[in-house]
């Protein structure tokens, strides 16, 4: 009833070029959802937005390549705010912070309020300066992403906002059996392949593993810099047949679907959103002792803790499921009914909806019900 009587709303979804990460899956999910919490879409990215051919017509899509060009951004932004001129939307949602500054100058440019999505820590030296009069909310994706914002920059405590992302777990009639006996055992991981996600551990640690367990199989599923690096190494460890790398992929489920432990070895992570799918899939986890890590992993119930940049410790944590099937199985299925409890998708696309209703003047929202 409440959801009725809520006046609808439009919203510029302002998105980033196309990657396999969890930020990108995060903006699928809401763009696939918020019509249903009467939220009416605008999208602007930089390019194509895999949208199922059936739903395209639901949305105004605007493509630019050079929204993340240096200097052919100042054209692309002109371009954009003159094309919504018309018809402004009532909010922008800015849904990654390298196009903050595209976002904040549209804000100004079509006086509209602004919210700005931050998925990870900002890098060495990095400055994060809001708009103080368009900007409504930052919307962090975990505690330790708010907590390192807020204390790295000036912003006031109410202005940071917590949504976790969300997944839609799969039927159980569609999840794999965990270490099945007569089947070499498969440990994976799955994300954006660069510095600072801890691969090279997760390879180290493979050998080691290997020498207890010569039939396991290791997955890399992921496309990025650091992937030419990652198959040298590989080689280097003579890893061969034991060891997969799956780039370029559309859809990590396939390659989620063929494992029975996830791990992320991270040195350092904002929340880890494919870990969240591979919980949803009932897999036991392994994530290393950093960040937005620590909201997902209850520790001896849905999966282990190993300490970052520690190849013998994830080696260990790896081993002991192993060796421990029952155990492996159980931390999959609390892994799956955690996901159920706090970080599904509905709940991604509600708190987002009620977000957008609290930034938007309460004059804008009628006046645009009473246009419809």
């Amino acid at each position: 009833m409440q959801q009725e009587s809520a006046p609808e709303l439009d919203v510029l979804l302002l998105l980033g070029p196309f990657q396999m990460r969890g930020s990108y899956a995060r903006s699928l999910s809401l763009i696939e959802r918020l019509p249903s919490q009467r939220i009416q879409l605008k999208l602007a990215a930089s390019d194509r937005v895999p949208l199922p051919r059936s739903r395209e017509a639901e949305f105004e899509l605007r493509v630019s390549q050079y929204l993340t060009w240096p200097f052919l951004d100042r054209i692309a932004k002109r371009f954009l705010a003159a094309d919504l001129s018309d018809d402004p939307p009532d909010l922008i949602d800015v849904q990654q912070r390298m196009l903050h500054p595209i976002g904040s100058w549209l804000a100004r440019t079509l006086k509209r309020p602004y919210v700005v999505t931050v998925h990870d820590y900002l890098r060495d030296r990095e400055r994060f300066c809001i708009d103080p009069e368009w900007c409504r909310r930052v919307v962090a994706v975990s505690e330790s992403v708010r907590s390192e914002l807020l204390e790295r920059t000036n912003l006031p405590e109410e202005m940071v906002v917590v949504i976790p992302s969300g997944v839609q777990p799969p039927p159980e009639t569609d999840l794999s059996e965990i270490l099945p006996s007569g089947r070499c055992p498969v440990i994976g991981t799955a994300g954006p392949l660069e510095v600072g996600k801890g691969l090279q551990h997760f390879l180290s640690a493979a050998t080691i593993v290997l020498k207890k367990f010569p039939d396991a199989m290791f997955v890399i599923a992921g496309s990025g810099p650091e992937e030419r690096s990652l198959r040298r190494m590989a080689i280097d460890l003579k890893l061969g047949p034991s060891l997969t790398i799956l780039p370029n992929l559309r859809d990590f489920g396939p390659a989620l679907r063929a494992m029975d432990i996830f791990v992320l070895p991270a040195i350092k992570q904002g929340l880890g959103s494919t870990m969240l799918d591979a919980m949803a899939r009932g897999l036991p986890v392994i994530g290393t002792e950093s960040g937005g890590v620590y909201s997902l992993i209850v520790e001896g119930v849905t999966g282990r803790f190993a300490r970052p940049s520690d190849a013998e410790s994830l080696a260990d944590r790896i081993q002991e499921l192993l060796a421990n099937p029952e155990q492996a199985r159980s931390y999959g299925r609390a892994a799956r009914q955690r996901v159920l409890d706090h970080f599904h998708v509905d709940q991604l696309v509600r708190q987002t909806a009620s977000l957008y209703r609290q930034c938007v003047p309460k004059e804008t929202a009628e006046s645009r019900k009473l246009r419809k």
